[in-house]
């Protein structure tokens, strides 16, 4: 089973919700719990229990240092998908690995930070792309705006006038919410820690 259920529920519900991050966090939080009767699994969503993944800060070096391990695990067990460590953790066990001794003797990076990073990169992926997709909203939505009151300069009649300052009242409120969700603390530490994981991406594919 290559695609296990904990990601398609992440990624679809962030998807929906294109970047709300209460939803992405939610998401994630049923994404910890999902596996946590045996093994691993329980161990893997026991360290991220305390863990608020939205105000976590990202190092540059923590963040190479994790993808270079993935990179280096994915190569050697092609099936099982280490980027999240819930989902490595069952995969692991259906092969008849353990994925803690996995961890330990091909890294040198202890279980429960693969496990706090595995999810926190996660989640940064998924909310940086709705971050990135709201952006894009919020730059059309201006754009409509200004072409609204353009067009309401011009002759209309009542009728057509009372439409487009019913449209341009709702626009206007759009704006307002988004720009205000866009400056909760949570927003810029997501933007940050997606600017260094895009980075470190890139410095390893080239």
């Amino acid at each position: 089973m290559k695609k296990i259920i904990i990601f398609s529920i992440v990624i679809s519900l962030a998807l929906l919700s294109c970047g709300k991050m209460k939803e992405a966090k939610e998401a994630m939080n049923a994404a910890k719990k999902v596996y946590d009767a045996a093994g691993d699994v329980a161990e893997t969503a026991k360290n991220l229990e305390d863990i608020e993944i939205e105000k976590v800060k990202l190092d540059e070096e923590e963040v190479k240092k994790f993808y270079k391990a993935i990179n280096k695990l994915n190569e050697k067990y092609p099936d099982i998908h280490f980027q999240l460590a819930t989902m490595a953790a069952v995969e692991a066990s259906m092969a008849g690995k353990d994925l803690k001794s996995i961890i330990k003797k091909e890294t040198n990076i202890p279980f429960d930070e693969y496990s706090k990073l595995s999810a926190v990169t996660a989640y940064v992926e998924i909310v940086g792309i709705g971050y990135e997709m709201t952006t894009a909203v919020l730059e059309q939505t201006k754009k409509s705006h200004l072409v609204l009151k353009e067009k309401l300069g011009q002759s209309v009649s009542k009728e057509e006038k009372i439409q487009l300052e019913e449209q341009i009242k709702n626009i206007e409120e759009s704006i307002a919410n988004m720009k205000e969700e866009m400056k909760k603390e949570e927003f810029e530490i997501v933007k940050e820690n997606f600017r260094i994981i895009k980075k470190v991406k890139e410095e390893l594919e080239s």
